[in-house]
């Protein structure tokens, strides 16, 4: 239960954060053009929830393997100079997710004192997004990593008990 649970956490929050977001916009709407009184605190709140969003679809991309890749670059090499390539990759996709680890926490511990006016939280809740979603893209990433080892489609592979270089 529990791991199916984490196996689909990009899907379930992500499709919960939608529907709030969706609906908080709804009403920002009716209160604004019906009630023509608006709901100040619902663009922050959106716009947090957005962000959220699209952090966990970049999670889910590199957990699907859709990410990085230009097909039509990728399909023309063959064997080893495409385990080279998907290795490459592989390392540019690691440091990529690092450095927004480091670099998000940075920024998360400076937002800290700013205030989000309306929603009267701190604007590091908007920040905390990057860093913290990014540890899950890390997890992700190591995943699909083991899964390519497996396959043999890196400059290292498995193969039948010993490793090929």
């Amino acid at each position: 239960m529990l791991k199916k649970l984490f196996d689909n956490l990009e899907e379930i929050l992500g499709t919960i954060l939608f529907i709030v977001m969706f609906f908080v916009l709804i009403a920002q709407i009716v209160s604004r053009q019906i009630f023509n009184t608006p709901i100040i605190w619902s663009e922050e709140l959106s716009t947090l929830m957005f962000t959220y969003i699209g952090m966990l679809g970049v999670s889910l991309g590199i957990k699907a393997k859709q990410h990085v890749y230009i097909d039509f670059i990728y399909k023309k090499f063959h064997n080893n100079s495409l385990k080279l390539v998907n290795s490459f990759i592989q390392v540019i996709v690691f440091i990529s997710i690092v450095a927004m680890i480091v670099i998000g926490y940075k920024l998360f511990i400076r937002k800290l004192i700013f205030r989000l006016i309306a929603l009267d939280i701190s604007s590091g809740w908007l920040y905390i997004s990057l860093p913290l979603i990014s540890m899950l893209m890390l997890v992700r990433f190591f995943q699909v990593l083991r899964s390519e080892y497996r396959d043999g489609n890196l400059i290292f592979t498995e193969k039948k008990g010993e490793v090929e270089v």
